[in-house]
């Protein structure tokens, strides 16, 4: 078995509007796809956590035509859950197809960034993986972003955080802010990501505390 990261990153035409909503909007950073299923009636039914605002999402959904119900619950001050069913597009069954009839697993999250990337971590055997990425569409840009043994690359940790909580943790990685001793403040990590050093502090803080909780849970 074989564990692969993938980024995807479709043209344009046959991107999910409410993927091109998250790249042009200012009202959220961050779509991750937990879970999905598609009925008989061609209807795919999924769960998302959005990063973002919440009113301005919901906007986006009750705009979007394909979209036929759809329901929210907040999750904290940054982020909420979104149930969605709407009708199968023809675009998105072209993305699913290279994925049917192989032996491989998708690893949840899916994320969906706001520079237009797909983001996947998939399982399976060496033969399927390989066949996955070359059967995509010429117009697809598919990278492997990592390729392990089953297990080596694992990472759920990592699903926890947004998308900036992770920027903020990587930075503060390369500049020396977990050396011991510390070789970096808040301060640089701040000028690094160009925000006050406040904003730099909270989402250092958030994710040491949502790290801390899944360590913690895991241990027990």
């Amino acid at each position: 078995m074989k564990y692969v990261q993938l980024t995807v990153r479709e043209p344009s035409a046959s991107r999910n509007p409410m993927h091109e909503f998250l790249m042009e909007s200012d009202d959220a950073s961050l779509t991750q796809l937990w879970n999905w299923t598609t009925t008989p009636e061609e209807i795919d039914v999924m769960l998302f956590r959005v990063v973002g605002d919440h009113e301005a999402y919901s906007a986006a959904l009750e705009d979007a035509p394909f979209v036929t119900d759809y329901a929210t619950a907040h999750l904290d001050s940054e982020s909420f859950y979104v149930y969605v069913e709407h009708a199968t597009r023809e675009e998105d069954a072209v993305f699913r197809e290279p994925f049917l009839h192989r032996r491989i697993l998708t690893i949840p999250p899916i994320e969906f960034t706001d520079g237009g990337d797909t983001r996947m971590e998939i399982i399976g055997r060496p033969e399927d993986i390989q066949a996955v990425v070359d059967e995509f569409p010429a117009e697809f840009d598919v990278q492997i972003e990592q390729l392990s043994a089953y297990g080596q690359g694992l990472d759920v940790s990592a699903s926890l955080l947004t998308e900036r909580q992770r920027e903020a943790v990587t930075v503060a990685v390369d500049l020396g802010y977990y050396e011991v001793p510390r070789t970096a403040s808040v301060e640089d990590v701040a000028a690094e990501l160009d925000c006050a050093s406040s904003t730099a502090a909270a989402h250092l803080q958030k994710a040491h505390a949502r790290m801390a909780h899944k360590i913690a849970g895991q241990s027990r």
